[in-house]
């Protein structure tokens, strides 16, 4: 394992070279970074290369999704905040009220619903990268907008019912992984991993004498994860993981309702609010269901990267915030990136924080969930050249 390691107390940066082996042969300096600026407290990045040419990737300087940034350069914001907005309570949801959020662009969004039922906000974004996107936010959350003071408010009733329903939902979680249950699914993915294997061989996809990932097939050809999820009849839960998790991860519980699959599978343990709609644990959306698509997912990436004879991946991650930083928690998922650019960038980012740190390691491959490289959504507006793991906190980094 390497590691490259940065930490600010007051601004200023620290430094370390690599050490130990470097087969990827990753360049220790560090190249310059984009000086973007965006405010999230964790931070997600991630990996470089797996090859000696540590520019091989274009690099975008596009806003994170999750750290957003201030405006690109000449761009207007459609609906600015008011000077007096004030941060919005429960009281100020009213449908179709307009709200911004509280990032550093104070991205617009419109409320198009309301839900007793699961406490809930839907709100339409009106502005930037995710126009048109819908994020469901627990009631509790309000104070992550902010309003026009002049912005009506719920009737007592609707307040009343929707706090109700905060009472009953807002509980945290913790669920531990099981030994058995662990044994049981490496089991079941080591028959998965060697059925892709086949099934990747027979359709046609075998690794090119340079051993490249971006130039495999399996990982290029758009219809190759797709057929082997179709057949597997879980591609419906692909899209909407795939979408979600780009657009926002913490919006809905679609992630959440993956994360729960992941404990049930003995994967990762679970730390977090209860599951507010169980409407994502049913029907096509059933647990069956996703833990299929958990598996064969995990499979297929299995194959593919033991196709080319990688059991191994640099990635990195960075996180920022103004308390102390602190050890990984159960997450469920973790997201690094194979670009040191985009590393150092989301690092300069960090630098508005008392403390930020860049980490670097190997991480297996049997880790790897989701990578830009087989996912068109991860291409589209944001080319960080991410990898998405299963979290492991009692890993040396991250």
């Amino acid at each position: 394992m390497a590691a490259l390691f940065f930490a600010s107390n007051t601004g200023d940066a620290k430094k370390t070279r690599f050490f130990g082996e470097n087969p990827a042969g990753l360049d220790p300096t560090p190249p310059k970074h984009s000086g973007c600026r965006k405010t999230d407290k964790h931070l997600r990045a991630g990996h470089d290369t797996y090859n000696p040419n540590p520019c091989r990737f274009s690099h975008s300087h596009q806003p994170d999704r999750l750290c957003r940034g201030h405006p690109p350069s000449g761009a207007l914001i459609a609906i600015p905040s008011p000077p007096q907005a004030n941060v919005a309570t429960l009281a100020n949801l009213p449908l179709g009220a307009t709200l911004w959020m509280r990032d550093p662009r104070n991205t617009p969004v419109k409320i198009t619903a309301l839900s007793e039922h699961t406490a809930s906000v839907t709100v339409e974004v009106l502005d930037f990268e995710d126009t048109g996107a819908h994020w469901t936010l627990p009631v509790w959350q309000s104070h992550k907008f902010l309003c026009d003071p002049a912005t009506p408010t719920l009737p007592q009733s609707t307040q009343d019912a929707l706090t109700a329903a905060s009472h009953r939902l807002n509980h945290r979680l913790k669920v531990p992984t099981k030994a058995a249950q662990s044994a049981g699914t490496e089991a079941q993915l080591s028959k998965l991993t060697a059925q892709a294997h086949d099934w990747l061989t027979k359709a046609g996809h075998r690794p090119d004498a340079a051993l490249y990932p971006e130039t495999f097939t399996a990982f290029t050809d758009p219809d190759a994860l797709s057929t082997w999820l179709t057949h597997h009849d879980v591609q419906h839960i692909e899209t909407d993981v795939a979408t979600q998790y780009i657009s926002n991860p913490h919006a809905g519980e679609t992630i959440k309702a993956h994360r729960l699959a992941l404990v049930d599978l003995g994967l990762c343990a679970f730390e977090g609010n209860i599951l507010r709609d169980p409407a994502e644990l049913s029907g096509a959306k059933s647990m069956a269901h996703r833990k299929r698509h958990i598996l064969v997912r995990l499979a297929f990436l299995r194959a593919a990267f033991h196709a080319l004879g990688i059991t191994h991946i640099p990635l990195y991650r960075v996180i920022y915030s103004d308390a102390a930083l602190t050890p990984p928690r159960p997450t469920g998922f973790v997201s690094s990136t194979f670009s040191q650019t985009v590393a150092l960038r989301f690092l300069n980012d960090g630098q508005v924080k008392r403390h930020a740190a860049l980490y670097w390691q190997y991480v297996p491959i049997t880790r790897v969930f989701m990578t830009h490289l087989e996912t068109p959504q991860m291409r589209t507006l944001y080319n960080e050249h991410e990898a998405l793991l299963l979290s492991a906190p009692s890993g040396p980094l991250f």
